[in-house]
């Protein structure tokens, strides 16, 4: 008993400086991780600066300008908070009668590389810029009662535009957008009358119109 209380006496100073056992602290959880790809799906109306053709031999009378509707696919890439590239598919579709025999229609399509400037005005809203260029696909129809001319060609496509965006949840957006495009494709077709060849080439249009519509961030 003697030899216990012995032990115990001379390992308590040891025991008394002995501090209790800490546990670390839980390590912080990692920040989540924010996709760099979106994808847009827009719609437009642009409005036709240009009549659709050149009047040359009275071909053509006076003629009104056609318009087009728009829908776009676009995929963009966010490099950091402000810039992004971006790579849009579209297409346009304008008809408008002419003259009481004649209508003009009009198809093109287009695919656009871009690049874009994002700046956040709160946690909500954002401005932003962007523009594109690529190739266009451009196809007319005149079409008439004695029959329809029909020519098709490629061309040099530009696009700008200047809009603001709002943050309907975190992977949901709006937007809406002034919207300046043009193209240079001009197809041409020649016909012959009375003997006399008239060449018969569309003007190279550009418009001014609206975008709207919404984007899905991954």
């Amino acid at each position: 008993m003697k030899k216990t209380l012995a032990i115990i006496a001379l390992a308590a100073p040891t025991l008394a400086g002995t501090k209790p056992a800490v546990a670390p602290a839980p390590a912080p959880a990692p920040a989540p991780v924010v996709s760099p790809w979106a994808v847009e799906l827009g719609a437009g109306f642009n409005k036709a600066a240009k009549s659709p053709f050149h009047s040359g031999k009275d071909w053509f009378g006076p003629q009104k300008k056609v318009n087009t509707w728009s829908w776009d696919l676009t995929g963009v890439y966010h490099l950091d908070e402000n810039n992004a590239l971006t790579l849009r598919l579209g297409y346009a579709y304008g008809n408008r009668q002419q003259e009481e025999l004649v209508r003009i229609i009009t198809n093109t399509w287009s695919l656009m590389p871009g690049y874009r400037y994002t700046y956040a005005l709160n946690d909500k809203w954002s401005a932003f810029a962007g523009a594109n260029v690529g190739l266009v696909s451009f196809a007319w129809l005149d079409k008439e009662v004695l029959g329809n001319i029909h020519k098709s060609g490629w061309g040099f496509g530009y696009s700008a535009e200047i809009g603001v965006r709002y943050a309907v949840c975190p992977n949901w957006d709006a937007f809406v957008a002034y919207h300046f495009s043009g193209d240079t494709a001009s197809p041409r077709h020649i016909v012959t009358r009375n003997g006399q060849s008239t060449s018969i080439r569309p003007k190279k249009q550009n418009f001014h119109g609206v975008r709207i519509g919404v984007g899905y961030t991954f």
